[in-house]
C-alpha cells in the first residue's frame, strides 16, 4: 500500500530561493543583556515564551507560525485567516541567513522574537512589500519540532540511477518505510520526480506517476504527468490526465494553474 504522510506546502513570501550558508547550531557566540540574546553576526533575539520540547536541531522538521514585520507594518503572517503554519528542515530549507542561525537556539514551545539586520536578509535588495535594507523582525512560534528522519527521495533516487525506474519503484514496495522513519510526504515524490525530468527520461516519469496516481489523487502529480506526456508529444494524453487530475484530486490546491494550462493544451490541437 502506498505511505503517504500530510504536508503542507507552503512557499514563503521570505524563505525562498536563498543559498543555506550559516554554520550555526545553536552554541556560536553570543552575549545577553537582560532578556535578549545578541549573536556575533547582529543578530539578536529574545524568549517570549519558554517551551520544554525536543530542540531545533539539524534535519529535524520545524513546524512554525511566523509574523514578519517591517517597521510596524505586518507583511507577512501565518496566523491570519486562510494561511497555514510554515514547515521547514533544519540547516535544509533554504532560508534567510539571519532566521536560519537565530532558530537553531529554539525548542518546542519556545516563541521567539528575532530581529535581523539588513546584511542577514535581503540586503540591498527589495522583496514583495519588503524595501531594500530592511531590518526584519520576526515573531515565532515553535510549535513542533520533529525527530529527524530519512528522507525518501534520498533512497530513491540512487535506486533509480541504478536500476531504471522500474527498478526503483520494486525497491519502494519492498521497503519497511514507515511515518516514524522516513519523510514519506508528496513533496518526495517531486523531487524523484524532478531528477528524472532533468535527464529528459520523459518515459520513465510518465511510469512514475501512473503508480503514485494510483494510490494517491493529487492534483500537482497529474500536473507533472501532463508535462511529461507534452514532451513524448502525448497532447491527448496530457490533456486526459489533467482532466482526471481536476475531477478526482483531493487537494484542489492550484486548480487555476492547472485549468490554465489544460486550455494551453487543447490550443495544440
Amino acid at each position: 500500500m502506498f505511505k503517504k504522510t500530510v504536508n503542507i506546502l507552503f512557499a514563503g513570501l521570505i524563505l525562498a530561493g536563498f543559498s543555506l550558508t550559516s554554520a550555526c547550531d545553536g552554541s556560536g557566540s553570543s552575549t545577553s543583556s537582560s532578556d535578549t540574546t545578541f549573536l556575533e553576526s547582529g543578530v539578536k533575539f529574545t524568549y517570549l515564551e519558554k517551551g520544554n520540547g525536543p530542540k531545533v536541531d539539524s534535519l529535524k522538521r520545524v513546524t512554525t507560525h511566523i509574523n514578519l514585520m517591517v517597521g510596524n507594518d505586518t507583511v507577512w503572517s501565518t496566523r491570519e485567516p486562510g494561511q497555514d503554519v510554515f514547515k521547514f528542515f533544519a540547516k535544509k530549507t533554504s532560508l534567510i541567513d539571519g532566521f536560519d542561525e537565530a532558530v537553531m537556539y529554539a525548542k518546542e514551545g519556545d516563541r521567539l522574537s528575532i530581529i535581523v539586520p539588513p546584511e542577514l536578509g535581503y540586503k540591498d535588495k527589495p522583496n514583495g512589500p519588503i524595501p531594500a535594507n530592511s531590518t526584519l523582525h520576526f515573531d515565532i512560534t515553535f510549535l513542533e519540532v520533529e525527530n529527524p528522519k530519512q528522507f525518501l527521495s534520498e533512497v530513491l533516487i540512487p535506486v533509480y540511477q541504478a536500476n531504471g525506474v522500474e527498478g526503483m519503484i520494486e525497491h519502494y514496495k519492498g521497503l519497511d518505510a514507515d511515518s516514524a522513519s522516513y519523510y514519506l510526504d508528496m513533496e518526495e515524490w517531486y523531487k524523484v520526480s524532478n531528477t528524472i525530468y532533468r535527464t529528459g527520461e520523459f518515459k520513465d516519469g510518465v511510469v512514475l506517476w501512473d503508480y503514485v496516481l494510483n494510490e494517491v489523487k493529487d492534483l500537482r502529480g497529474y500536473y507533472l504527468m501532463a508535462q511529461a506526456h507534452q514532451n513524448l508529444d502525448q497532447i491527448d494524453d496530457a490533456i486526459s490526465c489533467l482532466e482526471t487530475g481536476i475531477e478526482v484530486a483531493n487537494d484542489t490546491t492550484g486548480m487555476g494553474f492547472v485549468k490554465s494550462y489544460l486550455e494551453q493544451l487543447n490550443n495544440l490541437k
